[in-house]
């Protein structure tokens, strides 16, 4: 009997001592917040700078939590995992500003906040600002900025004449580590003084305004097209064309009689047909296909358009293919503006060129042909614009290139001018669509100057 008592006895002492011990069952772990943030130490920068700490010792410790106030009113939060034991701090300005650090477990319960005073070394809009610089270009002002904190900011412009505001351009806002901001639709012999302050978009901090007195951008004039004409291959080729080859290959696409010589000479050194006279080295591509013939590129209209032939038919070269003209006079040119065809434009559908190089001679023998002195002017390819009303506005105004955006000037001076079509676009709304070798684009627009005043461009 005893036995049994000793036993009944001994059940109830265990129960009495489980229901004494907090289990994670009944809540009484989950409202014990995890230890404080300790050994704080800061290292400043522009905008914020970085906390590192140590972490509690807590088994649930999850995370470290910042909470600050900067000077717009707004309150920040900033959190670090357990895994960390450090933590940026960001949209500041000069300061000083307390923060509060909290450590928070796996249920929400949050430490006393561990309290410490930073100062930063200012808004990032303060360095940022003195990495501006205004370049002169054609048609143009360039604003150049560096963003090592990829702050989204906005480059705020004031511009004056004779001390009267005469524009209100655009904000542009940027977040980009290195950018290059056209300021556009500004007049000829005008002297401007332009004031530029960079402004934080996201919390207001302002820098000082950099002002910049008596800038006039570079002028150039829309040169005259009309007296463009195609240099032919027997022209090309000088005396180095024998009317009485046959011609080299099964794609005489512009109807020629005869060919080259079986050896060019080329810089004093024999050079192997071959090696010349191919659509991408030194031969026309198709000049008319059906109703698009190249002479449509310059006709000042970008209804009409020019078009290669599609080489896998048999009807035109395959990329890349070339151009010759002749511009009538010698010139040379600053900027140009390209017409897309509209249902190409971006790969919409094949056919659209994407990437060109324009080359320059002004070789001083064209009797033996215009083989020589061609220098490359530069490379360009057309970039697809960040949304579709940008897109349609660029079809409708073309797509403008500087010939040297990063040094604004003049091109070399020619009067032989080589277009060179390298690609085409990827095709993105029909994916299944026919490749379609074909170079299309509608109109081109030089600017720069004549180098001869006195040539008559309407010969």
């Amino acid at each position: 009997m005893k036995r049994y008592i000793s036993l009944i006895l001994m059940m109830v002492l265990a129960v009495g001592v489980l229901s004494c011990t907090k289990t994670e069952t009944d809540g009484a772990y989950e409202k014990v917040p995890p230890g404080p943030v300790s050994n704080v130490q800061y290292e400043p920068d522009y905008g914020g700078g970085t906390l590192s700490y140590t972490i509690p010792s807590d088994p649930d410790f999850l995370y470290v939590r910042a909470e600050y106030t900067i000077d717009n009113g707004m309150t920040i939060s900033r959190t670090s995992s357990r895994f960390n034991n450090s933590l940026e701090l960001t949209g500041m300005g000069v300061g000083p500003y307390q923060v509060a650090l909290y450590a928070v477990d796996v249920n929400g319960n949050e430490s006393e906040p561990t309290l410490y005073t930073v100062q930063p070394k200012g808004a990032t809009v303060d360095p940022i600002s003195k990495t501006i610089k205004l370049i002169p270009g054609f048609g143009l002002f360039y604003i150049l900025v560096k963003n090592e904190f990829n702050t989204v900011v906005d480059v705020k412009l004031d511009l004056w004449v004779n001390n009267q505001k005469v524009k209100d351009p655009p904000t542009f806002t940027t977040s980009a580590t290195e950018d290059r901001i056209e300021v556009k639709g500004l007049e000829r012999d005008v002297e401007y003084t332009i004031d530029v302050k960079i402004v934080d978009n996201s919390y207001g901090y302002e820098s000082e305004m950099v002002t910049y007195s008596n800038m006039s951008i570079l002028y150039d004039d829309t040169l005259n097209m009309k007296p463009l004409k195609i240099i032919d291959d027997p022209r090309l080729y000088g005396n180095q064309w024998d009317q009485s080859l046959n011609y080299p290959d099964n794609q005489n696409l512009n109807n020629y009689t005869g060919a080259p010589k079986t050896v060019l000479w080329q810089d004093g050194a024999p050079v192997a047909r071959n090696k010349m006279y191919k659509f991408s080295e030194f031969r026309n591509a198709r000049i008319r296909h059906n109703e698009a013939s190249i002479y449509l590129f310059w006709d000042g209209r970008p209804d009409t358009h020019f078009e290669t032939g599609d080489w896998d038919v048999g009807q035109g070269p395959d990329w890349p293919w070339c151009y010759f003209i002749d511009m009538g006079r010698e010139v040379q040119i600053s900027r140009f503006c390209i017409w897309q065809v509209e249902p190409c434009a971006f790969g919409r559908m094949a056919g659209g060129l994407r990437s060109f190089e324009m080359w320059g001679s002004n070789d001083p023998t064209p009797e033996d042909g215009l083989l020589d002195d061609w220098e490359l002017i530069g490379k360009y390819t057309i970039k697809v614009p960040a949304d579709e009303i940008d897109k349609q506005i660029e079809i409708e105004e073309g797509t403008e290139f500087q010939i040297d955006p990063d040094n604004p000037k003049f091109s070399r001076t020619f009067r032989y001018w080589r277009f060179r079509g390298l690609s085409d676009w990827p095709v993105t709304t029909n994916p299944g669509d026919r490749y379609w070798a074909s170079g299309r684009l509608s109109d081109i627009m030089l600017l720069g100057k004549e180098v001869d005043a006195n040539a008559d461009v309407n010969q």
